[in-house]
């Protein structure tokens, strides 16, 4: 019987290599879509406050361009060149360039800027 079910993993590696090597395409095409919008998705230091990201933001010269589900992560924009640089100095765990569709971000909560 354990034969059975080695057999029957060894039979799925390859849908799953598949399934791996597709997922990891699709979501490089979506973050290296060719074209420099100047937003960054940040995420702060997990249980930050909205108000704790957004100061973060500031601290980097930035603005906040859109509000994600949870309180540490947003879409932040910036014309700065060393704005992801600048976000790391203020406390940011992480700061990497987006496309400029929100993906799993609400539309309704995109911030109108001039």
């Amino acid at each position: 019987m354990r034969q059975g079910r080695k057999a029957a993993w060894t039979a799925c590696i390859p849908a799953l290599l598949l399934l791996g090597v597709g997922l990891c395409g699709l979501g490089a095409a979506s973050l290296l879509d060719g074209r420099q919008s100047g937003w960054y998705l940040v995420i702060a230091a997990p249980g930050s406050t909205l108000a704790n990201t957004i100061n973060l933001v500031s601290a980097a010269d930035g603005r906040l361009v859109q509000k994600g589900r949870f309180s540490n992560i947003v879409i932040a924009g910036s014309t700065r060149p060393d704005f992801p640089a600048a976000l790391r100095k203020a406390g940011a765990w992480l700061a990497v360039a987006a496309p400029s569709r929100g993906g799993c971000f609400d539309s309704s909560q995109q911030e109108q800027s001039l």
